[in-house]
Protein backbone atom coordinates (compact mmCIF):
# COMPACT_ATOMS: atom_id res chain seq x y z
CA UNK A 1 0.00 0.00 0.00
CA UNK A 2 2.78 2.39 0.95
CA UNK A 3 4.78 1.54 -2.16
CA UNK A 4 1.85 2.42 -4.43
CA UNK A 5 1.50 5.84 -2.76
CA UNK A 6 5.19 6.54 -3.29
CA UNK A 7 4.90 5.45 -6.93
CA UNK A 8 1.93 7.81 -7.33
CA UNK A 9 3.97 10.71 -5.94
CA UNK A 10 6.84 9.85 -8.28
CA UNK A 11 4.44 9.82 -11.23
CA UNK A 12 3.06 13.26 -10.29
CA UNK A 13 6.58 14.63 -9.82
CA UNK A 14 7.55 13.28 -13.23
CA UNK A 15 4.56 14.94 -14.88
CA UNK A 16 5.38 18.26 -13.20
CA UNK A 17 8.97 18.00 -14.38
CA UNK A 18 7.74 17.42 -17.94
CA UNK A 19 5.42 20.40 -17.77
CA UNK A 20 8.21 22.56 -16.39
CA UNK A 21 10.52 21.39 -19.13
CA UNK A 22 7.92 22.11 -21.80
CA UNK A 23 7.31 25.58 -20.39
CA UNK A 24 11.04 26.33 -20.31
CA UNK A 25 11.36 25.14 -23.90
CA UNK A 26 8.40 27.25 -24.99
CA UNK A 27 9.91 30.30 -23.29
CA UNK A 28 13.20 29.73 -25.07
CA UNK A 29 11.34 29.38 -28.38
CA UNK A 30 9.42 32.58 -27.65
CA UNK A 31 12.65 34.43 -26.88
CA UNK A 32 14.10 33.30 -30.17
CA UNK A 33 11.01 34.49 -32.03
CA UNK A 34 11.06 37.86 -30.26
CA UNK A 35 14.74 38.30 -31.02
CA UNK A 36 14.15 37.51 -34.67
CA UNK A 37 11.18 39.87 -34.90
CA UNK A 38 13.27 42.79 -33.71
CA UNK A 39 12.13 44.04 -30.27
CA UNK A 40 8.39 44.51 -30.26
CA UNK A 41 6.77 46.72 -27.64
CA UNK A 42 5.63 44.96 -24.47
CA UNK A 43 1.91 44.57 -24.07
CA UNK A 44 -0.33 47.11 -22.35
CA UNK A 45 -0.59 45.07 -19.15
CA UNK A 46 3.19 44.71 -18.90
CA UNK A 47 3.70 48.45 -19.37
CA UNK A 48 1.01 49.19 -16.78
CA UNK A 49 2.53 46.86 -14.20
CA UNK A 50 6.01 48.28 -14.83
CA UNK A 51 4.79 51.82 -14.11
CA UNK A 52 6.25 53.11 -10.82
CA UNK A 53 3.13 55.18 -10.10
CA UNK A 54 0.93 52.10 -9.89
CA UNK A 55 1.65 51.40 -6.22
CA UNK A 56 1.03 54.95 -4.87
CA UNK A 57 -2.12 55.34 -6.94
CA UNK A 58 -3.52 51.99 -5.84
CA UNK A 59 -2.70 52.78 -2.18
CA UNK A 60 -4.50 56.13 -2.49
CA UNK A 61 -7.57 54.44 -4.00
CA UNK A 62 -7.66 51.88 -1.18
CA UNK A 63 -7.20 54.64 1.43
CA UNK A 64 -10.00 56.70 -0.17
CA UNK A 65 -12.43 53.78 -0.29
CA UNK A 66 -11.58 52.70 3.27
CA UNK A 67 -11.51 56.01 5.13
CA UNK A 68 -12.58 59.10 3.19
CA UNK A 69 -15.70 57.90 1.34
CA UNK A 70 -17.44 56.37 4.41
CA UNK A 71 -16.69 59.50 6.45
CA UNK A 72 -18.21 61.74 3.78
CA UNK A 73 -21.29 59.51 3.66
CA UNK A 74 -21.61 59.67 7.45
CA UNK A 75 -21.35 63.48 7.47
CA UNK A 76 -23.97 63.75 4.73
CA UNK A 77 -26.37 61.51 6.70
CA UNK A 78 -25.79 63.57 9.85
CA UNK A 79 -26.43 66.83 7.96
CA UNK A 80 -29.66 65.38 6.56
CA UNK A 81 -30.73 64.34 10.08
CA UNK A 82 -30.00 67.80 11.47
CA UNK A 83 -31.93 69.43 8.63
CA UNK A 84 -34.96 67.23 9.32
CA UNK A 85 -35.01 68.10 13.05
CA UNK A 86 -38.41 69.58 13.95
CA UNK A 87 -40.71 70.21 16.89
CA UNK A 88 -41.95 67.13 18.86
CA UNK A 89 -39.12 64.90 17.62
CA UNK A 90 -37.76 62.54 20.28
CA UNK A 91 -33.98 62.80 20.38
CA UNK A 92 -30.96 61.51 22.27
CA UNK A 93 -28.12 63.92 22.99
CA UNK A 94 -24.44 63.02 22.94
CA UNK A 95 -24.59 63.07 26.75
CA UNK A 96 -27.28 60.38 26.74
CA UNK A 97 -30.24 62.62 27.62
CA UNK A 98 -33.54 61.46 26.12
CA UNK A 99 -35.76 64.45 25.35
CA UNK A 100 -38.40 65.95 23.10
CA UNK A 101 -37.68 68.95 20.86
CA UNK A 102 -39.70 72.01 21.87
CA UNK A 103 -38.22 74.51 19.43
CA UNK A 104 -35.50 74.62 16.82
CA UNK A 105 -33.49 77.83 16.65
CA UNK A 106 -32.73 79.47 13.37
CA UNK A 107 -29.22 80.56 12.51
CA UNK A 108 -27.76 80.27 16.01
CA UNK A 109 -28.04 76.45 16.03
CA UNK A 110 -29.67 76.21 19.46
CA UNK A 111 -32.39 73.62 20.13
CA UNK A 112 -34.67 73.71 23.15
CA UNK A 113 -35.42 70.28 24.62
CA UNK A 114 -38.11 69.18 27.07
CA UNK A 115 -36.67 66.55 29.39
CA UNK A 116 -39.64 65.47 31.51
CA UNK A 117 -43.15 64.59 30.38
CA UNK A 118 -44.72 67.35 32.47
CA UNK A 119 -42.88 69.95 30.41
CA UNK A 120 -41.42 71.83 33.36
CA UNK A 121 -37.76 71.10 32.70
CA UNK A 122 -36.30 72.51 29.51
CA UNK A 123 -32.72 72.83 28.39
CA UNK A 124 -31.02 74.51 25.46
CA UNK A 125 -28.36 72.59 23.59
CA UNK A 126 -26.41 73.12 20.42
CA UNK A 127 -27.74 71.39 17.35
CA UNK A 128 -24.45 69.46 17.12
CA UNK A 129 -25.11 67.94 20.58
CA UNK A 130 -27.96 65.81 19.21
CA UNK A 131 -26.71 62.29 18.51
CA UNK A 132 -29.82 60.74 16.97
CA UNK A 133 -33.53 61.14 16.35
CA UNK A 134 -35.37 58.17 17.84
CA UNK A 135 -38.88 59.13 16.82
CA UNK A 136 -39.76 61.81 14.32
CA UNK A 137 -42.91 63.88 14.58
CA UNK A 138 -43.36 63.63 10.81
CA UNK A 139 -43.30 59.84 10.72
CA UNK A 140 -46.16 57.71 12.03
CA UNK A 141 -45.49 56.05 15.37
CA UNK A 142 -44.53 52.39 15.37
CA UNK A 143 -47.09 49.83 16.47
CA UNK A 144 -45.85 48.38 19.76
CA UNK A 145 -42.14 48.48 18.93
CA UNK A 146 -39.75 50.56 20.97
CA UNK A 147 -37.87 53.39 19.36
CA UNK A 148 -34.54 51.72 20.03
CA UNK A 149 -35.41 48.63 17.98
CA UNK A 150 -36.65 50.68 15.04
CA UNK A 151 -33.48 52.80 15.10
CA UNK A 152 -31.24 49.72 14.96
CA UNK A 153 -33.20 48.17 12.10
Amino acid sequence: MMASAIDGFDAVAGMLAQIGGDAAGAAADGAAVDGAAGGEDPGFVQRLLANPLLLPISLFVIFYLTFIAPERRKKADEAKMMASLSKNDRVITIGGIHATVVSVGGDDGVVTLKIDEGGGTRIKVNRSAIASITESANKPKTDGKSAATTEKA
